[in-house]
This record gives C-alpha cells, sequence and structure tokens, in this order.
C-alpha cells in the first residue's frame, strides 16, 4: 500500500502535545524525528484519500509524495529499542508476537504513535500505578489503548484486571498485549463505565485520558471504587489541570500529584 507521506517541524512542547493527543484519539500513523539543525520533524503518514486528524488539520506540513510502507516503517522501526517506563519497569517493543514473562519487562508491538520513549502521561500513571498495586489488587483501567498499564497491573499482583476501551482495536491490542506478557486481562469494548457490572468494585481505577474525556466519567468512578480504594488520573495537560481539580473536589481528595514537562498525574481516594 502506497501512503502519503507529510513532515512539519515541532518545538519540544508542541510534539508532547501531538503525542500525548494522537496516543488517545488513537491516531498511530505519525512518527517524531530528532534533527540536527531543524528540531523536530513530525512525520505523517496517510493512506490514499485519508484527511488529517482534526489535532493536525491548522498545522502546515511539506508534501513529500507517496511512498511505500516498508520505506518508512524501517526508519520507524530504527527507533524502537527498549527503555525504563518507571522505576522497575522496561518496556520491550517487539516486531512479532512472543513471550515476555519477566514481572519487571513489558513487551509490546507498538503503533507508529508509541515513540522510543512512550509519552509523558503514560510515564506518569505507571510510576503511581507500580505503587499502588499489591498482591491481590483489583484495577480497572478505563481508556487501555494498548493495554500496557493493564499489563504492568497484573504483572505487579493484581488478581483481576478489567480494560475498557470505547475502540474495537483497542481492545484487540489489549489482548495481544496480555498474550505476550503472558497474563489475562478482562477487556471490555465499552464507552467509558457502560461495561462495567454494577456489583463490580476495585481497589485501583486508573484512567490516562485527556481532561475533555476524563470530565465526562471521572465522578462516576466512585460508584465502583472500593472504600479505601484509589483513583489514578493522568493525561492532565498543565494548562487544564484547575479544571479537573474543581470537577472533582466534592468528591475525591487529591493525595498527591506529578508532573512531567507539561502533563501531570494525580492520585485521589474518596472525601
Amino acid at each position: 500500500m502506497k501512503y502519503r507521506h507529510l513532515v512539519s517541524f515541532v518545538s519540544e512542547e508542541e510534539s508532547d502535545l501531538i503525542e500525548g493527543i494522537s496516543w488517545n484519539e488513537g491516531f498511530s500513523n505519525l512518527f517524531f524525528e530528532k534533527t540536527v539543525d531543524s528540531g523536530i520533524a513530525l512525520h505523517v503518514l496517510l493512506e490514499e484519500g485519508e484527511e488529517l486528524p482534526y489535532f493536525l488539520s491548522k498545522m502546515e506540513f511539506s508534501d513529500l509524495g507517496f511512498t511505500e510502507q516498508k520505506d518508512w516503517f524501517e526508519k520507524w522501526k530504527e527507533t524502537l529499542v527498549p527503555f525504563e517506563l518507571c522505576k522497575s519497569v522496561e518496556v520491550l517493543p517487539l516486531e512479532e508476537e512472543e513471550k515476555v514473562v519477566d514481572p519487571n519487562k513489558i513487551g509490546i508491538i507498538p503503533g507508529m504513535a508509541f515513540g522510543t520513549g512512550l509519552h509523558e502521561s503514560t510515564k506518569l500513571a505507571a510510576s503511581l500505578l507500580v505503587e499502588a498495586v499489591v498482591r491481590g489488587s483489583r484495577v480497572l483501567d478505563v481508556g487501555c489503548g494498548t493495554g500496557i498499564l493493564s499489563a504492568i497491573a497484573a504483572k505487579k499482583g493484581a488478581s483481576q484486571v478489567v480494560a475498557l476501551d470505547i475502540d474495537e482495536h483497542s481492545v484487540e491490542k489489549t489482548n495481544e498485549t496480555a498474550r505476550i506478557n503472558d497474563v489475562y486481562i478482562d477487556a471490555r469494548q465499552s464507552e467509558f463505565l457502560s461495561s462495567v457490572k454494577p456489583e463490580e468494585r476495585f481497589d485501583i481505577i486508573v484512567s490516562n485520558m485527556i481532561v475533555e474525556l476524563l470530565r465526562e466519567f471521572v465522578l462516576d468512578l466512585e460508584s465502583f471504587l472500593d472504600e479505601h480504594g484509589t483513583v489514578i488520573l493522568s493525561g492532565i495537560y498543565k494548562d487544564k489541570f484547575s479544571e479537573i481539580g474543581n470537577l472533582i473536589e466534592g468528591t475525591f481528595l487529591i493525595e498527591s500529584s506529578r508532573e512531567d514537562g507539561d502533563w501531570k498525574a494525580i492520585k485521589l481516594r474518596r472525601k
């Protein structure tokens, strides 16, 4: 298949924002390349007739014409190297399925938007999740994407992991990640919390989604949270932090917060 190859140069701040939105929106045909002279090059690959996603539509791109998939895929693969996601978690990008059983390593077949270091919001969520999970924890992952957070929870001792995503491809990807890491994840296609059973309760609820999506369901999390449970929210852009804080102040207490660049994550408990 041939792809239309577009390129634009962006700042580090812009690349962080684009990577975060693309990750949450499930648009995977892009990658970043650090250049010596011009900063960060954003490469976007579109199928014939495909339009730019809304969050890139106002940017100026140079059109490099059409290219075969193998040409840019080989270039992208060069960026796939193991890296530390957070303390005691190393990510191993794979080209095909193979078992990764080490509890401190997460194998994953990444999409193009995966990047060489994964997005800051995922790192923040993972670091808080690793600290919160104990053997026997029941964990709910809302907006699971590739299933990386669910796999971390399962490998760190959770007895039950339920992963939700509205996108059927994300559910399939989460099942793939579970197979690679030799864990069981109950992956469900769900519009926010719609597939959670009324009687289900969780010790930890984690969600790495932008504020525009978090605000749609965050107050409903209390119904599924154990009395002494923990909520971890990431994907919060710094300019939106007060918005989410004001929204939850009547329901949850912020126990702690962390930041990485322009992104924040918070750990909550019931009031």
